[in-house]
């Protein structure tokens, strides 16, 4: 640390090829006189003491103890993590038992303060470690027992230690900070007396350096205090109940999807990918940032015939995987989708093209079918649906709740519909031969007829008058029709419908009524979305967990209770979740006067057999040609957004195959920005707006519980987008090594040849295309990579940039080091591209303005300018074919890598 010189020479030399100005900077030989000691997890007290004590008193350096957040002891530190902040990481108390505790703490800090006042050195803390966790995630190999915790869990934990240490020493300890620092409590933490601050768990985040600088804008406007303790003090209380820090209940932040990583082309929205209906939502945002409503209602009307319901009802697992939830808060794709289906609604362009003379057939006007007949008919087809209600719209206009989704919201989506020119034969209940009817006179037919028969309970009692059809009962309420449930209610399921049933059975009720939902699972394994979940609890609504009904309790005709059996969570089943296992002799009875079953729906077509409708995956076809299938006739209930998605993926198929031309996607417009006010603006963190919501004191009515966002709300919300299907570069940005690279290349298609050879010949032929449409690629740079992971972490695929991507090394001796790779060599008279797979070495060589790869097996002449081939030479007797797909890859890696030489 006093003297490196020799080191420094050393790599000064290695350096200067890359950058030659290296050598007039002056560089000081000695690094440092100040040391941080991080405590191993179960060091002995004595140990740390000693160490510290030497590089005080041997060494003479300012010594600073890193310690670990086990200090705050087990009782307080599982209090904040999990009561307070409703972590679920379980800190086991072998932690607790190795690590330093707090008596032998003050006792260290004492001692090696006085040491460093006697030899003239500073002494200092910092906190905290990692906090030391049982390993309950999967991406850790089985044998590893635990892992370790930082960012913003470990915040409210070290604040707290800092509080408990400086109070017990006055205000007078150094300590420096690295528990969960970011822009937004950097002032807090040094208000608290706390610094330096280490920021390495947030920039390592998306965004990664260029996160500073909201760090600098806030400094610059930082009034610091006086009273730091005081300041500690209050801030330690308060930070364990910020919203920022506590845990989400029902989902961790992921946006990574299923979507394969390959060497080009990655950059996709992962909320479109998210959305059933593949919405484009980068680019409606992007229009109802600058004001252009009309323009943002025309991108979703391309994909989405049901905006207003929508807007108001829709999953929207879009908003799971927007790229913002790595930054701050997802956007509300779905508030603002609403805002523009009320406030872009000039729909003029939705003008069908000529008829093409084929005929579809609907079986149900649900979403699901409406959506399938919408793109249908701006398509040119002639549609006819036949439904067996006297209303459209299925259970989304007949059961969700009004508190949830106006009437007038439902009924617009279904008008623009049917004035595509759309005929909707009502109280047509289909049997086989009217279904052979429809056949003889269809070209095409699709079944969307829902799943409108409930399960059963299967139980005792469940005959009884007070055992209601969820779907009668909400039906029936939406009608307006007085229902009388007495004053306990049970609501047996876990889905949205079950949390329709309760919430409208709360809001009937009288006054001393209770409303109960019985689920056999928990409510973090429950399907129905969270939002669901949380305004039914936040409506006082109990849920009884792990625990099934058995018996209902009849008497004088009546249904008085019924009798639950306790259940426990196993290994996960089929659908991922643990599987509920029936607790023996755990029987309890809860009192009832209405119990409504909601615990799932089967479909109920019973005019054509049921093997007839097993369903190719990816044509939605039954065994019955050209008749198709899909909604909740296909998979069972599910949500409204699936439906509409089904739908148009039916629409889509039926286009296809009658050789139709039609577009589903909209003109994607110009955005003028450049790369640096992307990744400037991927640097950005930007809290989001709220959703307002009436008073729970307010909600015994129908009214619709959240209100709309206003113009202003709608325009700041979708400015948040980060363009994610502009450029990605998230893996580059959280890199701190700089190993992943991005760099431009112009789209280009590059025709893929394959060389058959004959007795007499060799023969050239296409074999396919290499597509590169996006300007904006990565590639991985292996001499700056430690394969961290990093990158694989927060990358929106399935895949792992620093494995996926084209991998360059810089130098040959890294090259030969490696069995897979690229290396670019510039000689005098050419240039030559290197590509090592499993230690076989192929190569393109740009000489005279020709390309030539060459392989163990082959050698291929290519023009310059266009990259095809004229001559071929097979090198492998036993070869008789090859196809260039690999030289394809180099020729366009090719001027690509050049920057990086």
């Amino acid at each position: 640390m006093k003297n490196c010189s020799e080191e420094k020479e050393k790599y000064i030399k290695i350096l200067k090829p890359f950058y030659h100005e290296i050598s007039k900077i002056d560089i000081p030989n000695k690094i440092s006189d100040n040391i941080t000691l991080s405590t191993i997890h179960g060091c002995p007290p004595s140990e740390i003491e000693k160490i510290g004590l030497y590089l005080i008193t041997e060494k003479k350096l300012h010594t600073t103890i890193k310690l670990n957040p086990t200090l705050l002891g087990a009782e307080e530190l599982r209090n904040i993590l999990n009561l307070k902040l409703g972590f679920k990481t379980e800190v086991p108390d072998i932690a607790f038992e190795y690590d330093l505790k707090y008596p032998d703490a003050l006792k260290l800090i004492n001692s090696l303060q006085q040491a460093a006042g006697k030899n003239n050195v500073q002494f200092n803390l910092k906190l905290t470690n990692t906090l030391e966790s049982i390993n309950n995630k999967t991406i850790f190999t089985p044998g590893e027992k635990m892992m370790y915790m930082s960012g913003r869990s470990l915040h409210p934990i070290s604040i707290n230690l800092a509080k408990k240490l400086q109070n017990e020493f006055h205000g007078s300890l150094n300590i420096s900070f690295c528990g969960g620092a970011d822009c937004f409590n950097i002032t807090d933490i040094l208000n608290c007396g706390l610094s330096p601050v280490t920021v390495c768990t947030d920039i390592l985040k998306p965004g990664g350096y260029g996160r500073l600088s909201q760090y600098l804008e806030e400094l610059k406007n930082w009034n610091p205090i006086t009273n730091k303790l005081e300041f500690l003090n209050s801030y330690a209380c308060k930070v364990i109940s910020e919203k920022a820090y506590i845990r989400n209940p029902f989902y961790s932040p992921d946006i990574k999807t299923n979507r394969k990583l390959g060497y080009f082309d990655c950059i996709h929205a992962p909320c479109a990918d998210a959305c059933p209906t593949n919405q484009d939502v980068p680019d409606y945002l992007h229009y109802t940032s600058i004001g252009e409503f009309k323009k943002a209602f025309e991108v979703i009307l391309k994909k989405n015939p049901f905006p207003a319901s929508l807007g108001m009802v829709c999953d929207h697992l879009c908003q799971t995987k927007c790229t913002r939830i790595n930054y701050d808060d997802n956007i509300l794709i779905r508030e603002v989708k609403l805002f523009i289906a009320e406030n872009g609604n000039e729909e003029n362009f939705l003008t069908p093209v000529k008829e093409n003379g084929i005929k579809v057939s609907i079986i149900g006007a649900g979403p699901s079918g409406l959506a399938c007949a919408y793109f249908l008919r701006l398509a040119g087809f002639k549609v006819e649906i036949f439904e067996t209600k006297n209303i459209a719209g299925g259970m989304v206009a007949d059961a969700i709740p009004a508190f949830r989704l106006k009437a007038q919201a439902i009924q617009k989506d279904i008008e623009r519909i049917k004035k595509l020119g759309i005929n909707i034969n009502y109280g047509n209940k289909i049997d086989t031969s009217a279904f052979e009817k429809i056949q003889k006179e269809s070209d095409y037919i699709y079944l969307a007829t829902g799943a409108q028969k409930f399960k059963t309970l299967g139980i005792e009692g469940e005959k009884a008058k007070e055992v209601i059809d969820v779907f009668d009962f909400l039906s029936s309420v939406k009608k307006g029709n007085k229902v009388e449930l007495g004053n306990n209610v049970i609501v047996i399921g876990g889905g949205n419908t079950a949390m329709d049933a309760a919430r409208t059975a709360y809001r009937i009720v009288p006054g001393n009524g209770k409303v109960i939902v019985l689920y056999r699972r928990t409510k973090h394994e429950m399907p129905a979305t969270p939002e669901e979940i949380k305004a039914l609890v936040d409506e006082g609504i109990e849920i009884i967990e792990l625990s099934t009904p058995e018996k209902i309790l009849i008497k004088n005709g009546k249904v008085r209770a019924l009798i639950c059996s306790k259940m426990k969570l196993g290994e996960p089943d089929s659908s991922g979740r643990a599987k509920p296992i029936k607790i023996a002799c755990s029987e309890f009875e809860l009192p009832a006067d209405t119990i409504i079953p909601a615990f799932g729906q089967d479909v109920d077509i019973d005019f054509i057999k049921p093997e007839l409708l097993k369903t190719d995956a990816s044509t939605f076809e039954t065994q019955i040609k050209n008749v198709f299938i899909g909604g909740d006739a296909m998979r069972g209930a599910a949500t409204i957004v699936k439906a509409v998605g089904d739908g148009r993926k039916v629409a889509s198929q039926i286009i296809l195959r009658s050789g139709i031309r039609f577009n589903f996607d909209p003109e994607k417009g110009n955005r003028e920005l450049e790369y640096k006010d992307y990744i400037i603006r991927k640097s950005r963190r930007m809290k989001g707006e709220k959703v307002t919501e009436i008073s729970l004191e307010e909600r015994k009515n129908f009214n619709v519980v959240t209100s709309p966002l206003s113009k202003e709300q709608a325009v700041k919300e979708s400015s948040r987008c980060l363009l994610c299907d502009d450029v990605c570069s998230v893996c580059v940005t959280v890199c701190p090594n700089r190993a992943n690279y991005t760099y431009f290349r112009k789209p280009v298609n590059v025709d893929i040849p394959k060389a058959v050879k004959t007795d007499n010949a060799v023969n050239i032929e296409k074999s396919g295309v290499l597509k590169i449409t996006q300007k904006y690629q990565v590639l991985n740079i292996g001499d700056f990579c430690n394969e961290c992971g990093n990158c694989t972490t927060f990358c929106p695929t399935s895949g792992a940039p620093y494995r996926d991507k084209p991998k360059f090394y810089l130098t040959s001796k890294s090259f030969n080091e490696v069995e897979n790779g690229f290396l670019l060599s510039k000689l005098q008279d050419k240039t030559v591209l290197l590509h090592k797979i499993n230690n076989e070495i192929s190569t393109l060589t740009l000489k005279n303005g020709k390309y030539i790869f060459e392989s163990e097996n082959v050698k291929g002449v290519f023009n310059g300018t266009d990259f095809l081939l004229t001559n071929v030479e097979f090198l492998n007797d036993n070869v008789k074919e090859y196809e260039f797909s690999q030289a394809a890859q180099m020729f366009v890696l090719f001027d690509s890598a050049k920057n990086l030489y």
